[in-house]
């Protein structure tokens, strides 16, 4: 199977969130060479921190600088992977993945099966979970049979032959997110650290669909790293009440295990529900005093951020109980057009190529087409315009939904 890989276009110094990446659908990392990830933007002039007072009351920061040019393209890969390794089997049909449960102990098969009789469920698949340290970066990672997990991923990743006989044979694949803005070196093999240290290569980036997976090994690699086996399981279960099968799961698995949400719980509510005003303004000004600070994947303040964590950090400051990834912030509350936006709300984006519907960025509205956000790797906190390319939607945070995505 031959890959093809696209040039990256602009990463915008502050006008846009984040780097705009095309590629292929699967960016791949195959044999003994590594595809080449190159960006031409120079890294932007660290800012101070704005100071509280004025600025904060009307958010009249500076102006954005104009966008950096295009970055210059390299379209190197490798041969293909090693014909040595057992084929993965494609799957016959995909699998809607509605929950995944993880906890730090294997579950009994009492409990897999009270799960399975839930009202609703059509499936369950068992995954090691687990976090590590890759490369020095904090990960979460599932460790899955490729064969039987295949069919849970989106269509793209779920259809790249090359890419589960790279997870076949031994190599981690990252979340595009994780790659991308931990800037992990595809094709090298890199130290990981868990119950048992190893080293293994990257393989490839990609995305399984899942909020808060950072990182995919066999379950093979996943014993060796020490990961309890059948620690996690996903749970398919299409046309059931999103919040009421939560509920009957964790009667079933207890409360320190947690549930990521997979797909969007619907909750209706009276308006008087919302935030009030002094919330939002409390969350703004949360927000626009980190100005300046810098963006580091994984961070969640008060010194360092991702786009996530700034929001996470900034709703705390209001008493709203905020879900750490931008996957599951993009299920607490109602969506709305983006041209009903008000201040408080979030922005929410795609930019993954190997996942189109991925929500994988995140930045808060602060009102008259601007917003403050962190960007990206190599880039800090900042008040700036809205770009509207690619924006996956609007969402007005609902207090009490937040809290129970949450969990």
């Amino acid at each position: 199977m031959q890959l093809h890989f696209a040039s990256f276009p602009a990463r915008l110094r502050t006008a846009a969130p984040v780097a705009m990446v095309a590629a292929t659908v699967m960016t791949l990392a195959t044999g003994a060479g590594a595809a080449t990830l190159r960006h031409g933007a120079t890294t932007p002039t660290q800012h101070k921190s704005l100071a509280a007072s004025k600025h904060l009351a009307t958010l009249a920061l500076p102006a954005a600088p104009a966008p950096a040019g295009a970055a210059p393209a390299d379209t190197s890969a490798s041969s293909a992977i090693s014909q040595s390794v057992t084929a993965v089997p494609r799957p016959k049909r995909l699998v809607d993945a509605t929950l995944l449960v993880t906890g730090t102990r294997t579950l009994t098969a009492k409990q897999l099966l009270a799960i399975r009789r839930v009202a609703g469920v059509r499936a369950i698949q068992t995954v090691a979970a687990g976090t590590v340290n890759v490369a020095g970066h904090r990960a979460f990672v599932l460790g899955v049979a490729p064969g039987r997990f295949r069919p849970w991923t989106p269509r793209l990743t779920a259809a790249s032959q090359p890419l589960w006989e790279s997870i076949s044979s031994g190599e981690l694949t990252a979340s595009f997110d994780m790659g991308h803005d931990a800037k992990l070196p595809l094709g090298a093999t890199v130290p990981i650290k868990a119950a048992y240290d190893t080293t293994i290569r990257i393989g490839a980036f990609a995305s399984v669909g899942m909020a808060g997976v950072d990182a995919i090994v066999s379950d093979v690699r996943a014993q060796e790293l020490g990961l309890p086996a059948a620690s996690g399981v996903l749970v398919s279960a299409p046309k059931a009440d999103a919040a009421q099968l939560r509920n009957a799961v964790r009667q079933v698995v207890g409360h320190r295990a947690r549930a990521w949400l997979l797909r969007q719980m619907i909750v209706i509510r009276d308006a008087g529900e919302f935030m009030t005003r002094l919330q939002i303004n409390t969350i703004l000004r949360a927000a626009a005093s980190r100005i300046g600070v810098p963006y580091v994947w994984g961070a969640t303040g008060p010194n360092s951020f991702d786009c996530s964590g700034l929001v996470q950090w900034s709703f705390a400051h209001a008493g709203v109980r905020m879900p750490r990834v931008s996957q599951q912030q993009f299920f607490t509350g109602p969506h709305v057009p983006y041209s009903a936006a008000r201040p408080g709300d979030l922005l929410f984006w795609h930019y993954d190529p190997t996942d189109p519907n991925n929500v994988d960025h995140v930045a808060i509205y602060a009102g008259n087409g601007m917003m403050i956000v962190a960007p990206h790797t190599g880039d800090f906190v900042k008040y700036v315009p809205v770009p509207l390319n690619k924006l996956a939607g609007v969402v007005r945070v609902d207090p009490g939904t937040a809290a129970q995505v949450g969990w």
